[in-house]
């Protein structure tokens, strides 16, 4: 290992000490390879109970606590304590891409795919916090209040100073991550259609707000925090005041483009969601109808030539064999000895009868009728 923080501080950043400087956080790594233990338990138990778990789920996982990883124990974790904008690097790969590969891992799902850990998972959907993280809008808003506290509060200073408040810090990027991440991309927290539809209205919204965190400090005239960071007395690289404007610039690149993958993966969780209610909708009407089809067999059964038709739990084009055709209506519930016949001209309205002419009042009688057995037969 080279590269360690201490009074003296790391050597220039270079290409070279990019490659070469790495540092040992003992907490971070416990907390990975923990992470990854229990995940790899868990698909093998999926797996094992025939459950199946998809394959890209686990590189997903396994990529997250990678990044987490790197930006802890690489130059990112030695030259945080050094350069400002390395420190936002930092926050950023923690509280915005870390988290949305781990939710893509959907650990909460696979917990509740197995005997062990449905519990825990059915504990954790229980807590408070992710049960309002279920709330379109909240998680725009966490991302908002992270990024104020961290760089905009002495908070930062704090977490530079004291090993033990830098990991609290860093540990609760994540987990704000997380609050944001997973309702968009584990299953276990999904949300309804209209709520996504909600938050997708609300995240373009914060997808002009996170600019303004990165603005501020890109434009700024003086130096925050100078107790920390002027008094580093850097013999190289950029001064202070260059050194966070440069900060500013890695926010903003970040919160910009960071909302992308985030806004398609609400997207795509929209799209699932939706397909997800329709067919519960459709399992229901399809439910209503098989009811519905023992009534009217008795009806046609006991000598009635046309029994009152049922009130309809599709849509009318699904039903209606002028449409699609009679098999499609069909398939759907329509029988032709309840449903509307198919001989009706195509300007003839819905309620009026189909041996009634067009041009006939509603309330006028027919001059002769044609139905089998009538004067007109």
């Amino acid at each position: 290992m080279s590269g360690t923080t201490g009074s003296a501080g790391p050597g220039p950043l270079t290409a070279a000490a990019a490659l070469t400087a790495w540092t040992l956080d003992v907490p971070a790594l416990a907390a990975v390879l923990l992470a990854g233990a229990l995940y790899a338990r868990g698909v093998g138990s999926a797996r094992g109970a025939g459950r199946g778990w998809s394959a890209v789920r686990p590189p997903a996982f396994g990529a997250g606590l990678a990044l987490i990883a790197l930006a802890t124990c690489s130059f990112v974790g030695v030259y945080a304590h050094d350069l400002f904008w390395v420190y936002v690097l930092q926050a950023c790969l923690l509280l915005l891409v870390a988290p949305l590969l781990l939710g893509a891992g959907a650990p909460l799902s696979l917990a509740a795919a197995t005997a062990r850990g449905k519990p825990a998972a059915d504990r954790a959907k229980r807590l408070l916090l992710f049960r309002v993280a279920r709330v379109p809008g909240f998680g725009p808003l966490v991302l908002i209040v992270a990024t104020v506290l961290v760089f905009f509060t002495p908070l930062m200073t704090a977490s530079l100073r004291s090993d033990a408040v830098g990991e609290l810090v860093r540990a609760g990027l994540v987990t704000a991550g997380l609050v944001v991440a997973l309702p968009v991309t584990d299953g276990a927290m999904s949300l309804s259609s209209a709520a996504y539809a909600a938050a997708l209205g609300l995240a373009v919204v914060e997808f002009l707000l996170d600019a303004v965190p990165g603005i501020v400090l890109r434009l700024q005239s003086h130096v925050l925090q100078p107790g920390y960071w002027a008094a580093l007395g850097r013999p190289w690289g950029p001064t202070p005041l260059q050194d966070q404007q440069l900060g500013g610039a890695v926010l903003w690149f970040f919160g910009e483009a960071g909302d992308i993958p985030f806004i398609a993966a609400l997207l795509a969780a929209w799209v699932v969601s939706d397909a997800r209610e329709a067919r519960a909708q459709d399992a229901a009407m399809d439910a209503a109808d098989a009811r519905l089809r023992p009534l009217s067999g008795q009806a046609s059964a006991g000598g009635m030539a046309r029994p009152e038709e049922p009130e309809r739990t599709r849509p009318w084009w699904e039903t209606d064999p002028s449409v699609f055709g009679e098999a499609r209506a069909r398939r759907y519930g329509w029988r032709p000895e309840i449903g509307r016949t198919d001989d009706r001209p195509a300007d003839q309205p819905a309620d009026q009868p189909a041996d009634q002419p067009a041009d006939q009042p509603a309330d006028q009688p027919a001059d002769r009728d044609e139905r089998p057995g009538g004067a007109g037969g």
